[in-house]
């Protein structure tokens, strides 16, 4: 919890709302309570007066809509970071639900897209969903008749599959998440032109990019009793990821900043959890270990068989 909160705190926008973010605990939903302790804390980091503060009181709130974290028991960085999004934005959601999406499949890829996204952002209207939400494209192809079918759905995060190799570049894995793969079997998807189930092609591009985009390394293999300690080699430097071959439409200019990652070190049995943040205004690094900060750490440092999430924003 604390390694995923020092990377949000370091996410600029978000800081920068909750910084003057004023709600009440007086009739509040478990979810406006979850945002109201999440500002109060983060009001209270940025204060240059506190020196440590314990989010006691956060993880109460949390706690009481998410039971599973009521006690101490280890947790996965990347399934908290999923809920507590999606509780900032459910209390900051002013969309209106109960509209059907209905799009004429003759309209181009692109329309379709901008419908859906049109469609969904009046459903999920939140600053949290502005920062974090991107969409992803799914095509599906027939091997029989050819056939194409499209569909478009949000993101939060790209959890991405990590290759064999001991040692391998960020590209290489997000090579893989977007890789096609053959639907066979009892995987076989009805073909909507030959009227029933046939083997397909699957394969995702990116349709739109967020704003924040968040990787996950997934290190845990399905069943969580074994954990992957390869080396991923991300880029590190301002504007240093570019995410433009990995588009639906050609688009040259979709670069990334490294600003935070969150570190998981030990295995599935048991392990500690740190950050690696980049100070908004020095452009420092520094390690946050619970309440130890370490100073101006080495972009040497920042690549490591720990990195679990790396959060980057879009320059």
């Amino acid at each position: 919890m604390n390694s995923v909160i020092q990377c949000l705190s370091h996410t600029t926008e978000l800081t920068r709302f909750l910084r003057t973010h004023h709600g009440s605990r007086s009739s509040a939903t478990k979810d406006q309570l979850i945002l109201f302790e999440f500002a109060k804390l983060i009001q209270e980091m940025w204060t240059s007066s506190v020196h440590t503060v314990t989010p006691m009181d956060l993880k109460r709130a949390f706690s009481a809509k998410h039971r599973m974290y009521s006690d101490y028991n280890q947790q996965d960085a990347q399934e908290f970071l999923r809920f507590f999004l999606d509780s900032l934005h459910s209390a900051l959601n002013s969309g209106i639900k109960g509209e059907t999406l209905n799009i004429d499949d003759n309209l181009s890829d692109n329309k379709k897209a901008d419908l859906t996204w049109e469609w969904y952002t009046r459903h999920e209207n939140s600053l949290v969903r502005d920062l974090f939400v991107g969409q992803l494209k799914s095509t599906l192809k027939c091997t029989t008749c050819g056939n194409t079918s499209v569909t478009f759905d949000p993101f939060w995060d790209l959890s991405v599959p990590l290759p064999s190799s001991s040692r391998c570049k960020l590209e290489a894995c997000l090579d893989l998440f977007i890789r096609e793969e053959i639907l066979d079997g009892d995987e076989m998807p009805t073909c909507s032109k030959c009227k029933t189930r046939r083997k397909c092609t699957k394969s995702f591009t990116i349709q739109r990019f967020p704003k924040y985009l968040v990787i996950h390394l997934k290190r845990f293999s399905e069943t969580r009793w074994s954990k992957l300690s390869n080396i991923v080699e991300f880029p590190t430097a301002d504007r240093d990821l570019n995410m433009a071959s990995y588009g639906a439409n050609s688009n040259s200019n979709v670069h990334y900043s490294l600003y935070a990652i969150s570190n998981h070190m030990g295995s599935t049995a048991g392990g500690h959890y740190t950050a690696l943040c980049k100070h908004p205004v020095s452009r420092k690094w520094h390690e946050f270990n619970d309440n130890i900060v370490s100073d101006s750490v080495s972009e040497n440092f920042l690549v490591s068989s720990s990195a679990y999430i790396l959060f980057y924003e879009r320059t």
